[in-house]
């Protein structure tokens, strides 16, 4: 009978993708096991795994317990108190002390040793010496010292002791250990069923850490005779939501420093794909570290939340291990631990391995792609200003990349700058540079809002004559565009231009007919999405053959139906149909609602999309939360909506009912209100009680932009009060000169008409109010917060004359 390891996998056999045995010498990777022991189920489960591992390394096993005595008397003292009264006198008292002494000590290491006791009979069996570590101390603590202060190169723990109750995800000397260790790996076991070594996946974000937990699975799998895989995790979202939230916090000026619109297209046309490359990249590197081991390495690119779309993965796939480093490529080296290591060994399914050891790639492994750059091109980049300069190069070579180019010349920097800046900018930016040059020298300085507004207009009237100049019948403009749509580079053609190959003419001119107007193709191995039908993916390196035309049903899909308008902090517009509004609404954590909202957002607007339809939200929230759409109540609220399905189905036209009426009907809207929102009765009464004019006008417009930036549809007596909140410190800054009246009504909304003078007249927010209850006038921008005379709370305010 052939040679099994303890979890039933035959010694150095392959599996489908596996690792064939190496002629190399393994017994210098894990020599040294520590097993903390509790004789609870995972415990147990870690001896076997501990005494395995050690086995298969030539190494071997320290069992350890640790037992706190010194808790167990201070505890004995406080209870003293309340031993029966024949106990309490003083002989007797030392009497039972020195007994409990005894028993104590004495009792925690007959127990402590019992503990050990398990791992004897698995190391005789499999010839592994044991080593016995008897501590006394504070569990966590004595074990991190022992553990730091070794030579031990894993650490092998149950994923929770004998104290887990039902709700238990990870034991508290199972966490606080594993942020502690500093040089050995540490096996966290939270299968009871599985060997942790069948299939294993090792997530990479490019630190020596992660790469390091690439070799160490490899060297694992290798023994064990599993298989191997790598997954990467960027986040192409997380700055629509911070961008959504600044907005709502600046001011109009602060807006206009930080220029959300050209934000918006620095991310969208080089930051998100240069992430996308970064961390496809990495997996890159990995595929090369795993060659050299012999290993054709599988990787997955996902985006999103690190943790969360980990999570997912390991749910689909149901890995035996997952791997990881402790700390990550951003974290400082004082870190104990990243957070999505710290999330993913609490709450991932399997086991979890979190790596110390470090490994760095070869120089070599990490280069760009090899790109011929003309000595001009060149020239020109290094005038380019040295904190940008990298993140310029990088737009250039994707650019390359993605059109097919092998040698970039100045043409090329000039479409990438075309490309990413509106027509005329650059004219306007060295326009702009030659003014602030030449106020410099004369000693003056313009205000901001000045060079905003000449660098617009500049920039406007020079794409309007570039446009006039550069027209259609201009030859070098058509020469260009043919270069930039054909996809060829500064010299000749790119090898993967052309057609999709197998495809029929009739299909092609399909194609090409489905992306008119929008020219938007999207590649179905990353998700790239890039403008005019690519050569190659310049994010993972497809072909053609790779992307398809973004699909042009979305825009038209919800013609006819009622819309709801959202506006991007950049100043565009994106349209929810009722039924995308209503399912979007129907989410119940607000967290999962932003996140789904902020990656319909985001990929519609870099799609080409206007309209956002039911369907479309329905496939970001299965991207992004790995779950089925929730089943929901579908005609956004309308009473008719079955009816108006039935006629639309059988007619095949549109139902003749108008279903705005429905919507609109038992909803509530303040004098002067959008209509965007539904008021609940109270907090309609509540904004009522505010001063009518300027100010209830201004609290209304506050109270409508939180509830956008909240995200909700309803607005509420909490959410009005938060608002009214924010409201009064608004009023108090006007009153103090902070900020001016012509500000807050930029910034709220607010239309002010000017005065004789031709300036904004300053209204009158104090007011006189009356106490309902005793009849105490009082001037203020805002009721008391109880009454100096009656006590009355301010609810019973009113003002004067109303």
């Amino acid at each position: 009978m052939s040679e099994r390891t303890m979890s039933g996998a035959p010694r150095g056999a392959p599996r489908a993708g596996g690792i064939l045995a190496s002629s190399k010498a393994r017994g210098d990777m894990y020599k040294e096991v520590y097993v903390p022991v509790d004789n609870s189920d995972y415990s147990n489960q870690a001896c076997v795994i501990g005494v395995d591992v050690a086995r298969a390394f030539g190494g071997r096993v320290a069992g350890c317990h640790a037992y706190a005595a010194k808790m167990h008397d201070v505890r004995f003292r406080q209870m003293e108190s309340g031993l029966p009264e024949e106990f309490r006198d003083e002989e007797e008292m030392q009497r039972q002390r020195k007994i409990h002494d005894q028993l104590i000590t004495k009792g925690l290491e007959i127990i402590t040793d019992s503990y050990i006791d398990v791992l004897e009979p698995l190391c005789e069996k499999y010839d592994v010496e044991l080593v016995r570590r008897s501590l006394e101390g504070k569990n966590f603590k004595v074990i991190v010292e022992d553990v730091n202060s070794g030579d031990y190169d894993l650490v092998v723990m149950g994923a929770m002791g004998m104290a887990a109750v039902k709700d238990t995800v990870l034991g508290s000397v199972t966490e606080r250990v594993t942020r502690r260790l500093k040089k050995a790996d540490c096996l966290i076991v939270k299968d009871l069923d599985r060997s942790p070594f069948e299939h294993i996946v090792v997530t990479i974000d490019g630190s020596a850490k992660s790469l390091g937990g690439l070799k160490r699975a490899i060297d694992l799998a290798r023994e064990f005779g599993g298989t191997v895989e790598a997954i990467s995790v960027f986040d192409p979202y997380f700055h629509y939501a911070m961008f959504h939230s600044i907005a709502g916090v600046l001011s109009t000026k602060a807006q206009k420093v930080f220029r959300f619109k050209e934000q918006e297209k620095l991310h969208e046309e080089i930051i998100d794909s240069g992430l996308a490359k970064i961390y496809t990249a990495h997996l890159e590197v990995a595929k090369k570290v795993a060659a050299d081991e012999g290993v054709e390495l599988k990787t997955t690119l996902l985006a999103g939340k690190p943790f969360e779309q980990t999570l997912k993965y390991v749910r689909e796939v149901e890995p035996s291990l997952v791997v990881m480093g402790r700390i990550g490529y951003h974290s400082d080296e004082d870190m104990d631990i990243g957070s999505n290591t710290e999330n993913m060994m609490r709450y991932l399914p399997t086991n979890v391995l979190v790596v110390n050891y470090e490994y760095q790639a070869p120089d070599l492994y990490t280069a760009e792609e090899h790109i011929t750059w003309t000595k001009e091109a060149l020239e020109r980049m290094d005038r380019v200003p040295g904190f940008v300069v990298g993140m310029a190069s990088g737009a250039v070579i994707r650019y390359a990349i993605e059109k097919g180019y092998t040698v970039i010349t100045t043409s090329v920097i000039d479409e990438v700058i075309e490309n990413i800046l509106p027509p005329g900018a650059m004219e306007s930016m060295r326009a702009i540079g030659d003014q602030i040059r030449a106020q410099e020298a004369a000693g003056e300085e313009a205000p901001v809002d000045s060079l905003f507004k000449d660098f617009e207009e500049r920039t406007r009237q020079n794409g309007s004559s570039n446009g006039h100049r550069n027209g259609t019948s201009d030859p070098e403009k058509e020469a260009k565009r043919e270069i930039i749509e054909g996809g060829r580079g500064g010299f000749g053609k790119a090898e993967d231009q052309g057609d999709v190959e197998g495809i029929s003419e009739e299909v092609q001119e399909e194609i090409q007919r489905a992306a008119q107007g929008r020219d938007r193709f999207e590649c179905d191995v990353c998700r790239y999405v890039a403008k005019g039908k690519p050569a190659r993916c310049p994010v993972c390196g497809a072909g053609p053959t790779h992307f398809h035309p973004v699909d042009a049903e979305i825009a038209t899909a919800a013609a006819g139906e009622n819309l709801n308008r959202s506006e991007v902090y950049d100043g565009r517009e994106l349209h929810w149909t009722d039924e995308a509004q209503a399912f979007l609404d129907s989410l119940e954590g607000w967290q999962e609602k932003r996140r789904v909202k902020a990656r319909a957002e985001k990929s519609a607007l870099k799609k080409g999309y206007t309209t956002i339809t039911r369907e479309y939200v329905e496939q970001q929230y299965r991207e992004e939360t790995g779950r089925e759409a929730p089943e929901t109540k579908r005609g956004g609220g309308c009473p008719v909506h079955q009816a108006k399905e039935k006629v639309e189905r059988e007619t095949g036209g549109k139902c003749p009912i108008d279903h705005r009426a429905f919507k609109e009907a038992g909803r509530r809207v303040p004098e002067g209100g959008s209509g965007e929102f539904a008021w609940t009765e109270d907090a309609v009464a509540r904004l009522e009680r505010v001063p009518k004019g300027f100010m209830r006008n201004i609290s209304r417009n506050m109270t409508e932009k939180l509830a956008r930036k909240k995200g909700v549809r309803e607005i509420d007596m909490p959410l009005i009060e938060e608002a009214l909140e924010g409201a009064r410190n608004t009023m108090e800054d006007v009153i103090t000169g902070k900020i001016s009246i012509a500000e807050l009504a930029r910034d709220t909304g607010e239309k002010i008409e000017a005065g004789e003078n031709g300036e904004a007249p300053h209204p009158n927010l104090t007011v006189t109010m009356v106490c309902t209850t005793c009849g105490e006038e009082m001037e203020g921008i805002q009721p008391p917060e109880e009454c100096p005379v009656c006590g009355a709370p301010a609810e019973d305010f009113e003002q004067k004359g109303r």
